[in-house]
């Protein structure tokens, strides 16, 4: 890949509307790779099957691409400021399933960065994914320099925080001048040495980690956690963790744990808007001035080298100022579920279809044919029953992200 074509590639993510991009060779992570395994011989990754597969590819590019030898590593933003709580009958969404499926909108906006016309022919033998198979996404976007590991597990930016997808394009290209392009991101204070920057996705207690550079001393997430879901820093146990049980969760979710989820309906983001790093950050609008990295809270964070004000510069400014529309509140369901609208589609909840589509018609919808669509659905059932049941589910929440946890699922949550 000569430099020409890398620099096109970037400029053409960039115009898109990914945040970042950054280019590593496509090296096995082994050290990554035995801590994910360690990681998950202690139960960590709870139930969810496709993190317990035998001989796991995790780490390993080579996998899932014949002679693979570059990874293109790109970032793209959904953060969207959470308005007030319209009322206690409405629950709280994750930021990232505020919009579209991120699946579906990202695997797009891929294909049209490979198909472009300029760099098409170069990117023939590439494949792309977001979070679609088994790799260490955030180990090898660490390792390309687009963030650091947080103490949450999460991928943080200095420049656009944690509120990010990561994206990734494998290819047979070789790097022209490997050994001088950023792996570690080199930034004006310099990162030399530092053993943070290792490619440890769960680093173990005997890894140091230096915290002017990172998170500091700061503890914020932790400490929020109100299921204890972050028991060791670096480290996430799925089986306490608010998201895993409102979404990959099929079970009952254990009632000591249930009774701390407050507001949270699908997903959660405790661990990241306490981080300093998101606390200023603001809707993505064009024309916005920048991104505010570093929260200035009333405690001024004091004593934390991690947040000194002379570790950014005051005038930055993001490379992206907005994100993909697809992900927008107004795209979606936005940050707040009516609960009554979720509890009601089930069995015995309607006399007879009549009442079932008057309902229908006070609920929100995002798409202007599924009211129609359910309502000729109906036009041919003679039992109100699950199946039924879920045939409105599925077109009342097609394209995002809510579909995941299935209608009893978020039945459940809801209730």
């Amino acid at each position: 890949m000569s430099e020409e074509i890398s620099q096109l590639i970037q400029r053409k993510a960039l115009d898109i509307g990914f945040n970042d991009i950054k280019f590593i060779e496509a090296k096995p992570l082994l050290e990554s790779e035995q801590h994910f395994l360690e990681w998950r011989a202690k139960g960590y990754a709870a139930d969810m099957n496709y993190l317990l597969k035998d001989d796991p590819i995790n780490a390993r590019p080579e996998y899932l691409l014949e002679n693979a030898r570059t990874l293109i590593m790109m970032t793209a933003s959904y953060y969207s400021p959470c308005p007030p709580r319209p009322s206690l009958e409405h629950g709280r969404v994750a930021a990232y399933a505020v919009g579209l499926d991120y699946h579906k909108v990202l695997k797009q906006k891929l294909k049209l960065l490979m198909e472009d016309h300029e760099i098409k022919e170069a990117l023939k033998h590439a494949k792309f994914f977001t979070d679609a198979v088994p790799l260490l996404e955030k180990s090898f976007a660490k390792r390309a320099g687009l963030g650091f590991q947080g103490r949450n597990t999460l991928l943080i930016s200095r420049e656009t925080g944690s509120f990010n997808f990561i994206v990734e394009i494998i290819t047979d290209l070789s790097l022209q001048g490997a050994e001088e392009l950023s792996v570690i991101e080199r930034s004006p204070l310099g990162r030399r040495g530092n053993p943070e920057l290792l490619d440890n996705i769960l680093p173990r207690h005997s890894v140091p980690h230096n915290d002017s550079i990172t998170c500091g001393k700061c503890t914020r997430c932790m400490d929020i956690c109100p299921t204890n879901a972050l028991p060791n820093e670096y480290q996430l146990d799925a089986r306490k963790c608010i998201s895993y049980h409102t979404i990959e969760n099929r079970g009952d979710i254990p009632e000591d744990l249930a009774k701390n989820f407050g507001e949270w309906v699908f997903g959660c983001d405790l661990c990241q808007t306490i981080c300093p790093y998101n606390r200023k950050l603001e809707s993505s609008l064009q024309g916005a001035e920048g991104l505010s990295v570093i929260a200035r809270s009333p405690k001024g964070l004091r004593g934390n080298p991690g947040f000194s004000d002379n570790r950014l510069p005051r005038d930055f400014v993001a490379r992206n100022d907005k994100i993909f529309p697809e992900f927008s509140p107004e795209s979606g369901f936005g940050h707040w579920l009516y609960l009554p609208e979720i509890i009601e589609l089930q069995p015995g909840k309607h006399k007879n279809k009549s009442a079932l589509i008057n309902s229908l018609e006070s609920h929100k919808f995002i798409d202007t044919h599924a009211l129609p669509q359910i309502t000729n659905f109906l036009k041919n059932q003679t039992d109100l029953n699950d199946d039924v049941y879920d045939k409105i589910f599925q077109l009342k929440f097609a394209r995002t992200p809510l579909l995941r946890p299935k209608r009893k699922g978020l039945i459940r949550n809801a209730e």
